[in-house]
């Protein structure tokens, strides 16, 4: 008896929920007038004129790309480690590589490489897929000295090293 005492009720404010919800009509959406755009005066011939074949006044040689990354904190050995697996590999398998190796000092070479292939691609116009890692290499840079304090009014050195990163790519003329 509670129940059907009930139903109705609800059947009732279901029904009035229905009515309200047709009773709304939304505006019918109306196309917006398209706005004329402002020509902006041109700063750079370059971005007008087509590009020629004249030939490039920066650089002569083959386009390449280099990124250095100083004061970089981690040991220059484990560095090095790494940095012998990618040399004279391309970038696409240098990439494969630094994404997959368990090693931490990948994440500081990946950023590296990315940015030589970035800088070989915006100033010398040089095709990703073309380019080879011709040289890399890590020097020492010096050491951050920390005191650990120890027993007795004791302290004890703590010598964090930093290294001195580059990595420098090239287009393969193949």
């Amino acid at each position: 008896p509670a129940l059907s005492a009930q139903a109705p009720t609800a059947a009732r404010m279901l029904a009035s929920r229905a009515q309200q919800c047709q009773a709304f009509k939304p505006a019918v959406a109306r196309r917006a007038v398209p706005v004329a755009r402002r020509v902006l005066p041109v700063v750079c011939q370059a971005a007008v004129e087509p590009a020629t074949a004249e030939p490039s006044t920066v650089s002569s040689g083959p386009k390449s790309g280099v990124a250095r990354m100083s004061f970089q904190r981690g040991s220059v050995f484990k560095v090095r480690r790494v940095l012998d697996t990618i040399r004279g590999r391309s970038y696409e398998d240098a990439l494969v590589l630094m994404e997959y190796m368990p090693y931490r000092a990948c994440e500081k070479i990946l950023k590296a490489l990315l940015s030589a292939a970035a800088n070989a691609k915006h100033n010398d116009g040089a095709v990703k897929s073309k380019l080879r890692v011709v040289e890399c290499f890590a020097d020492q840079g010096p050491y951050l000295k920390r005191i650990m304090f120890r027993a007795q009014g004791r302290g004890a050195p703590i010598l964090k090293p930093t290294f001195h990163l580059c990595v420098k790519l090239e287009e393969s003329t193949q």
